[in-house]
């Protein structure tokens, strides 16, 4: 009786360390600031997969080119300044796309921060809108190089200021006919 008793102490003890365990581990997820910047950055984006992270990184990017294109340059800024803060620090710790890619995506994205997003923070500050615009062209322009490369240009972000991002309009239907009967010929 007595070493039942003890076992369902340690089982208790045991089942309430991993429930601390789990409970302070979710807190620290949950609040940045109680650990470094560096901790940080690693404990946000882990779990994040690189697309997910591009994901938000599009939806940033439209929103500011479409606030740049409204003359709200400081919301532009913003969004900019949000973007750098993904690629400095999630993306360096993201889960790399599963599809094998000779492309070296890190290292595109560490050129695309020192170069494309200065330019387009800058020109958002200035509040010019044809530098933001030339800026926006050549980004979106890296972009969709960096995304052929890596096998996904399929995700075509727009050069013109504004658009969604992705471009979803619609493709001419370039399929070539599967069968004699869909071109208009007869079968043999």
């Amino acid at each position: 009786m007595r070493t039942s008793n003890v076992w369902r102490a340690a089982a208790f003890a045991s089942s309430l360390g991993a429930t601390i365990g789990v409970a302070s581990s979710a807190c620290s997820r949950s609040s940045p600031s109680a650990s470094s910047d560096a901790g940080a950055a690693s404990t946000v984006a882990e779990g994040r997969s690189f697309g997910s992270v591009m994901a938000e990184v599009g939806r940033r990017y439209e929103l500011a080119g479409r606030a740049a294109q409204a003359n709200r340059f400081e919301l532009a800024a913003f969004e900019v300044d949000e973007i750098d803060e993904l690629f400095e620090n999630e993306l360096p710790h993201a889960a790399l796309p599963k599809e094998s890619t000779t492309a070296d995506l890190r290292a595109m994205a560490e050129a695309f921060a020192k170069t494309e997003i200065p330019r387009l923070l800058a020109s958002a500050k200035a509040k010019d809108a044809g530098a933001f615009a030339g800026a926006f062209r050549r980004a979106s322009e890296t972009c969709n190089g960096c995304h052929r490369a890596s096998g996904h240009g399929f995700v075509e972000v727009p050069v013109v200021v504004g658009k969604s991002v992705p471009v979803l309009d619609p493709l001419d239907d370039l399929r070539a006919p599967t069968r004699p009967s869909d071109a208009g010929m007869d079968p043999l």
